[in-house]
């Protein structure tokens, strides 16, 4: 990605710049005192939490860009990004041009900012010009610290002077596409960026990934998995070879069984074995736990359970040791659902319940540790106490994370035989989607809530 180019142009005028003659120092002249270097600032970006408008005003008073990073506390992305990433106190170079900003999706702070602007996937990270809220950079998932300041590096350029090159400007539209939701036309620039530029560009790997997850998105499968298989070889990040060939992998269920299928998968493990074999530098723990975990299910999909075992293990002993090192419960906090997962897919979910019930202790306010908790006991058999740990999420969630504790109440009553105790949990459920405002509301999970209640309704009347 870009580095800070402007900065250094400015520091090679004044090397190149004729000098004018210094006058003579006085024979007794005290020598003038050193200038000292700016210290360096300490500690993380400041970001203004869950108040856009506020942000946005900032943003426009001083002439800056807006970075908006949407996250939700059960996205274990959004975690490891803010923990790990955007934590770098070498992003202060950057304040100068831009005002940092965060929103909790599930929160009603954020209502007004999803319905202007779209999130299918979490984080999503957005740059936005503050006196228009145009779109100048949009990034969706994983990054590294290199990827998210050549994000913002590329957006300050756009917005400056609408990006210096072809293929820079069609990303930009692109990207301006891609998180307004019309993927047809995203796909459509990202192919013009990429058609644009030279092999070397430094977007490529972006705009490829984006490209192929917009043809995933508007189910384009077998174009996906042609782009996909053309170019998972070339794709580098800290991130995106992982992603490519996940998405490699959905796409290639949706085909016909048969060889291009078969290919398809085959080039998606290959790559993703090679990604675990020799994981990029500035790949975070997360990014590599969930390369080993898409591995691990493409390989019990192909029958190698003992392939899948292994990568379950390594995923595990990856986790554990990240989780040893953090310094805090709310950082170690990142890896619980990904360990959570692994132990129960390696038949050792009680260590799961002792790892969550812990976490729980440390972090009383949380209701991620609770729902995780609620999960693993509901798969072990463990009724009672899932409900009642489901029930201590709910006390804590809202917005549209609360409607999906509802749907785990409801399923845990039914199981337990309680049909009356399930059909008022599925109305609840119900009412939490439709309350949930614009921006927030998804016609696809009332749907499936009004689904689930005729089905509750039904039994409760047998």
């Amino acid at each position: 990605m870009r580095t800070l180019v402007p900065m250094i142009a400015a520091i090679v005028a004044l090397g190149c710049a004729e000098a004018a003659p210094l006058p003579a120092t006085p024979p007794m002249a005290a020598p003038p005192a050193p200038v000292a270097a700016p210290a360096p600032v300490a500690g993380p970006v400041r970001f203004v939490e869950d108040d856009i408008p506020a942000a946005t005003a900032k943003a426009r008073a001083e002439g800056k860009v807006l970075f908006v990073d949407v996250w939700a506390p059960w996205c274990h992305t959004c975690l490891s990004m803010k923990n790990f990433v955007l934590d770098d106190p070498s992003l202060h170079a950057l304040e100068d041009r831009v005002v940092f900003a965060a929103v909790d999706s599930d929160r009603p702070e954020a209502a007004a900012f999803l319905a202007r602007h779209e999130v299918k996937a979490w984080p999503t990270y957005f740059v936005l010009d503050p006196a228009t809220d145009k779109v100048v950079g949009f990034w969706a998932g994983s990054g590294s610290l290199r990827e998210m300041r050549g994000l913002l590096e590329e957006s300050l350029d756009v917005r400056r002077s609408g990006g210096r090159d072809p293929a820079s400007r069609a990303f930009a539209e692109a990207r301006a596409a891609h998180a307004a939701g019309d993927l047809t036309q995203a796909a459509a620039g990202y192919e013009r960026a990429i058609g644009a530029a030279p092999p070397s560009w430094p977007g490529r790997s972006a705009a490829l990934v984006a490209w192929i997850e917009a043809l995933h998105g508007s189910k384009a499968w077998a174009a996906c998995a042609r782009l996909a298989q053309d170019h998972l070889g070339e794709i580098q990040g800290s991130s995106a070879p992982g992603d490519a060939a996940s998405y490699l992998l959905m796409c290639a269920e949706k085909l016909p069984a048969g060889p291009d299928q078969a290919a398809a998968r085959a080039a998606a493990v290959e790559r993703l074995r090679a990604f675990t074999a020799r994981p990029p530098a500035d790949a975070s723990v997360d990014d590599r736990q969930d390369v080993l975990a898409t591995l691990a299910e493409a390989l019990e999909g192909l029958g190698d359970a003992a392939g899948a075992k292994r990568a379950q293990e390594d995923r595990i002993a990856l986790l554990d040791q990240a989780a040893r090192a953090a310094k805090t419960p709310e950082a170690a906090q990142t890896f619980d659902y990904a360990r959570a997962g692994a132990y129960v897919a390696l038949g050792r979910a009680a260590e799961a319940v002792a790892m969550l019930e812990q976490r729980e202790h440390e972090l009383p306010g949380s209701y991620e540790p609770p729902a995780r908790l609620a999960g693993v006991l509901f798969r072990m058999g463990r009724l009672p106490e899932a409900l009642a740990a489901v029930d201590r999420a709910l006390g804590r969630a809202y917005g549209p994370r609360k409607a999906r504790y509802l749907k785990l109440r409801a399923d845990i009553l039914a199981k337990q035989g309680d049909a009356a105790g399930a059909l008022a949990t599925a109305r609840d459920e119900v009412k939490v989607w439709e309350a949930l405002p614009p921006g927030q509301a998804s016609p696809e999970g009332l749907a499936e809530a009004r689904r689930r209640l005729a089905e509750a309704e039904q039994r409760a009347a047998r």
